[in-house]
């Protein structure tokens, strides 16, 4: 990690940071990430994309922009939900669906969601995630006793 990509994350981890992560990034990221074709960013270099899913209940198309890891050919998402009680829309909406259109510079395109639920796997991913993030970690700790569920995104 770069010193920029040190001080980027020790910043996330602060309260400031995290309010930054919650309340501002998702409001400046998805035009960012749409002028860009999903290349930029507000914490760029930390890989951002802009997912659509389908909503559950409504069927209406969702876009959020969420941290990812690549893993070979695949995608990894981490529903963390900056820690909070519950699942994220974003992950029950692919349990209803698993089509999602991924906005990620050259990664971009058609995907389908699957969970991981192979333990070994799963805590693969889960390291890969704290590589990218180490803020991962503060938020299993939040979440208390839910585990937080990751999802491998395979190109459609």
């Amino acid at each position: 990690m770069s010193v920029y990509e040190r001080t980027l994350e020790r910043f996330a981890r602060t309260p400031l940071g995290y309010w930054y992560v919650t309340r501002l990034a998702p409001r400046i990221d998805p035009p960012l990430l749409r002028l860009s074709g999903g290349r930029f960013s507000s914490v760029y270099p930390v890989p951002v994309m802009l997912l659509t899913t389908i909503g559950a209940k409504t069927g209406l198309r969702r876009t959020l922009p969420l941290l990812y890891v690549v893993d070979g050919n695949s995608l990894i998402l981490i529903a963390s939900n900056y820690g909070r009680p519950g699942n994220p829309s974003w992950y029950r909406n692919l349990k209803a669906d698993s089509r999602v259109e991924v906005l990620a510079g050259r990664l971009s395109g058609p995907y389908m969601a699957q969970e991981i639920t192979d333990p070994a796997e799963r805590a693969d991913a889960w390291e890969k995630a704290l590589d990218v993030y180490a803020g991962y970690g503060d938020y299993e700790v939040r979440a208390g006793r839910r585990t937080i569920p990751l999802v491998r995104l395979h190109r459609a």
